[in-house]
């Protein structure tokens, strides 16, 4: 199991390291457990909430796509 500071720093590297990535593929739905999908969405949360991450969901039930509030140019 994974703590919230561990998926948190993941998930910054993440998006740091791309200018874009859905939820789903981070969280990875359909092949982890239930366990990490929730605390990956606690996660972006509360990145959402330090204002480090922008979200947005197009429609109710789809992805949910995540992004770098920085602006700049992405590491590769």
């Amino acid at each position: 199991i994974i703590s919230l500071e561990e998926m948190m720093d993941q998930l910054s590297d993440r998006i740091q390291n791309s200018l874009r990535t859905s939820f789903k593929d981070f969280a990875g739905i359909g092949k982890a457990e239930k366990v990490n999908v929730i605390v990956s969405f606690l996660a972006m949360l509360e990145l959402v909430k330090q204002g480090a991450v922008r979200v947005v969901q197009e429609d109710h039930f789809s992805d949910i796509s995540m992004e770098s509030e920085k602006v700049g140019v992405p590491t590769y």
